[in-house]
């Protein structure tokens, strides 16, 4: 009898780890902390990405997309995995995250990065491709970012912004947030994660405020394109938890993957 109730708690625990591991990567943890309020103005390039569960349920933001061109999107792939498009909404031009102010648009096909490892959160990208091509009558709330050719040097002085959490556990932003951070050397980045963790298809950036708290991206923000000397260098990916001294966000590294999205943004035959 004790033998059977040895295993049945082995079992039990198992599946509560299967699970446990399961809700952390199936939930895009994106990771704006530091940051002040803004107008869509300040980000043009951003727009907010509604997930509908289900029949039942109303879309609600589940993290950033950052406008490529008029028909193109550009997200991370945890943002979207398992999903289909119907259950997607892209909300251009406006500020707040759960407003419908903005355009709203149809989202027409998903293409995630081939080599995307989601136990190691690696080449974390998707390309959405919409229904119809997003308005250009006013080009102040909505207009595509270049992508940099280049990484700008370790220190170099970025922006992102998102609606995603204050501070870890907390809620989402009503309004946008954005946030002053600078490029982290990859060497000090990978001291801090491990050197086997940081791959040449990511990039880090972090920042402190005057009062000494550490600047960041957070839970909800995934996607954000962190924006350097005018052009969008990565998108807001994983960290160790939000603003933690020491741990700066990790992005997708968007000049990696140039090529990449250069040949899938062309629309097929």
């Amino acid at each position: 009898m004790a033998l059977l109730l040895n295993n049945a708690l082995q079992i039990l625990l198992l599946a509560l780890c299967a699970s446990i591991t399961l809700t952390v990567y199936a939930t895009p943890q994106g990771r704006i902390v530091g940051g002040e309020t803004v107008d869509i103005a300040s980000a043009p390039h951003l727009v907010s990405i509604r997930y509908k569960r289900n029949a039942s349920t109303p879309f609600s933001h589940r993290c950033s997309g950052t406008i490529y061109s008029e028909d193109i999107v550009l997200t991370t792939a945890r943002c979207v995995i398992g999903l289909e498009r119907q259950q997607l909404l892209i909300v251009a031009g406006s500020s707040y995250r759960s407003q419908s102010d903005g355009y709203v648009y149809l989202v027409k096909s998903i293409a995630i990065h081939p080599d995307f490892d989601i136990w190691f959160i690696d080449n974390d990208l998707a390309l959405l491709r919409l229904e119809f091509p997003l308005t250009s009558q006013n080009v102040k709330v909505i207009n595509p970012i270049k992508l940099a050719e280049q990484l700008p040097a370790a220190g170099s002085a970025a922006t992102v912004a998102g609606w995603g959490a204050a501070a870890e556990y907390a809620e989402f932003e009503e309004q946008l947030q954005e946030a002053n951070v600078r490029i982290v050397d990859t060497a000090q980045c990978k001291e801090a994660y491990g050197a086997g963790r940081i791959s040449a298809a990511m990039l880090c950036a972090g920042g402190e405020s005057a009062n000494g708290v550490a600047v960041d991206a957070c839970l909800g923000d995934a996607g954000s394109a962190l924006v350097s000397n005018g052009t969008a260098v990565g998108l807001v990916s994983w960290g160790n938890g939000c603003g933690r001294v020491g741990y700066p966000g990790v992005y997708t590294n968007l000049v990696h993957f140039n090529e990449w999205i250069s040949s899938e943004a062309i629309e097929p035959l």
